[in-house]
């Protein structure tokens, strides 16, 4: 079993998949729902998610939405970005993503509650104010002893400062923390600068200074030998 008190989790593509970041879920969707027609369409689609994303954010879009409301605004402005305009393959794009995220969630919300009863569990994401909201939809909240949703902190990873807090939030040192995300940038390397293990969560391998790679969060409990 890992020798630490804490685990902290990163959300979008830990959570709510194994490792498969949601600009990439969104990317898969769209083009499933024949709404990536072209080269340029698909090249022009990281612009489209980060015009959504900023959008939604800096707007308060989405702050309190359930998981099916945010997809639906994200692909609204995604789509309203590559002006695409069948508004319902849109719709349609905006429930096959949540059934996907939906079905992570579920399965996960079983492992957090073997791992809630060996460890004390946290989260860190950069989200969109209505981290909280979805936790409760899906009966996940009672996991976590914090929450760390980046819109309300005012700070998003890789910024130390929303590590700091968690730090605080922890009352313990690094070395007895454990951070869970599937991004090097945003989540293994901030934390590895602070002392706290890492697991990186890919499905595919990659090369990174965590101190574990695991292809699906279900790892994490043969890891930490509760099963």
């Amino acid at each position: 079993m890992m020798r630490v008190k804490w685990i902290l989790f990163d959300f979008g593509g830990c959570l709510d998949s194994d490792g498969v970041h949601s600009r990439t879920l969104f990317l898969n969707q769209f083009a499933k729902y024949n709404l990536l027609n072209s080269a340029e369409d698909f090249t022009n689609f990281q612009d489209a998610y980060t015009y959504s994303d900023r959008i939604v954010i800096e707007n308060s879009l989405i702050v309190d939405s359930p998981l099916l409301e945010m997809n639906d605004k994200m692909c609204y402005y995604i789509a309203k970005k590559l002006n695409k305009t069948d508004a319902l393959k849109v719709t349609e794009v905006a429930k096959s993503i949540t059934e996907i995220q939906s079905l992570y969630l579920r399965r996960n919300n079983k492992i957090l509650e073997q791992l809630n009863g060996q460890y004390q569990l946290g989260i860190i994401s950069n989200f969109s104010g209505n981290l909280a909201t979805i936790l409760n939809e899906f009966s996940l909240a009672s996991h976590f002893r914090f929450v760390l949703d980046s819109y309300h902190v005012g700070s998003s990873k890789p910024n130390p400062a929303i590590f700091n807090l968690a730090l605080e939030k922890c009352k313990s040192t690094s070395k007895d923390i454990c951070f869970v995300g599937d991004n090097i940038e945003r989540d293994i390397n901030p934390a590895n600068a602070l002392g706290m293990k890492t697991i990186l969560i890919s499905p595919t391998p990659q090369k990174s200074d965590a101190d574990y790679t695991l292809a699906s969060l279900e790892d994490l409990l043969v890891l930490t030998q509760i099963i």
